[in-house]
């Protein structure tokens, strides 16, 4: 079970490839919101994706879970990972019913078997820490890589043009993102007039600029793209996350808030840099050839881990990272690569 983020539950993926792998369990199940199925669309690994409705976790209507419930209960689980700290999570799995019950939890409680500090949440990189829960099951963790399934595209005539036009000098741009069905933290977002700049230097270096999101990201992926015009290409709500996530590698290097489309594309193995404000990109970036990240120097980032968001009376750390940064280390990739 992992309820919110789309982000977070990809990164729940090698936790799942862990235990398909250790062939004590036959089949695998998922529990998780509408909004962020779609990380596990075609898992490999899993025999089903059950979904409940987000405002049924978050919005204070838990009784739309009660049917959910009820069906899981026929199930008859051995066993059910928890991949949060929540208690209102974990009485959720103590309802559907299990011999064991995993999740993170610094005290007992009766809703678990099997408790693992969530200290570790806050020491790892997420995706290792999800795996702390396989340690109560005597299951081996078999790595880290994030398990995501893309899907290839139509293209319009218009995207087909511009992808021929740049060709291998294509560079992903996600501007948008802060936004779930928990909650909103728009100061997750570098400023957009800081992409504009850094899109208007690379256009000078020949680069095309993929400008990725859903339809909710639209206004500032226009912003961007009456800055660069013909330069940059807008891909808002075009196509399905899966899809979306193919485009990505097409992309030399993909520059990105902290938002799932930055977990999609180092798992596509595509070099990414990510741009951290409130979040902590030690929890969020793995030690890996291809993720890179760069981090606020405000003396208050970061301050947001796994709790919801607490009130942010100056939000400036993004002022922090200067265009020049950025683009430094755009440009060290792109040559390397």
């Amino acid at each position: 079970m992992k309820t919110h983020a789309l982000g977070d539950v990809l990164l729940t993926t090698p936790a799942i490839r862990s235990i398909y792998e250790s062939r004590k369990y036959d089949e695998i199940y998922y529990l998780t919101g509408n909004w962020s199925a779609h990380a596990l669309s075609d898992n490999p690994y899993l025999k089903g994706v059950i979904t409940v409705p987000d405002d049924a976790l978050f919005n204070y209507k838990t009784y739309k879970l009660i049917p959910y419930i009820l069906r899981l209960r026929a199930y008859r689980f051995d066993t059910i990972l928890m991949f949060s700290a929540s208690r209102f999570v974990h009485l959720i799995g103590y309802l559907i019913g299990a011999k064991k019950r995993v999740g993170f939890l610094n005290a007992s409680s009766p809703f678990l078997t099997h408790g693992v500090d969530p200290l570790v949440l806050k020491e790892q990189y997420a995706a290792n820490a999800f795996n702390a829960l396989l340690v109560p099951l005597n299951i081996k963790a078999v790595g880290n890589h994030l398990d995501f399934q893309t899907k290839k595209p139509v293209l319009t005539t218009e995207l087909a043009h511009f992808l021929d036009i740049y060709k291998s000098k294509i560079v992903g741009f996600f501007c948008g993102g802060g936004q779930n069905p928990r909650d909103v933290v728009y100061a997750k977002r570098w400023h957009a007039e800081s992409f504009i700049e850094l899109g208007k230097r690379l256009s000078v270096d020949g680069y095309g600029i993929l400008l990725f999101g859903s339809a909710a990201d639209k206004d500032v992926n226009q912003l961007v793209k009456d800055s660069l015009h013909d330069g940059a290409f807008d891909l808002s709500g075009m196509y399905a996350i899966q899809e979306a996530g193919f485009l990505v590698r097409m992309c030399k290097v993909f520059i990105s808030n902290d938002s799932a489309p930055f977990h999609i594309s180092y798992s596509q193995k595509v070099p990414t840099i990510g741009i951290f404000g409130p979040s902590n990109s030690e929890l969020l970036c793995p030690d890996d050839t291809v993720c890179f990240s760069i981090q606020s120097t405000a003396t208050c980032s970061p301050c947001y881990g796994n709790e919801l968001f607490g009130k942010c009376d100056m939000p400036f750390c993004m002022d922090y990272i200067t265009v020049d940064v950025v683009y430094k280390k755009s440009i060290e990739i792109l040559f390397i690569t």
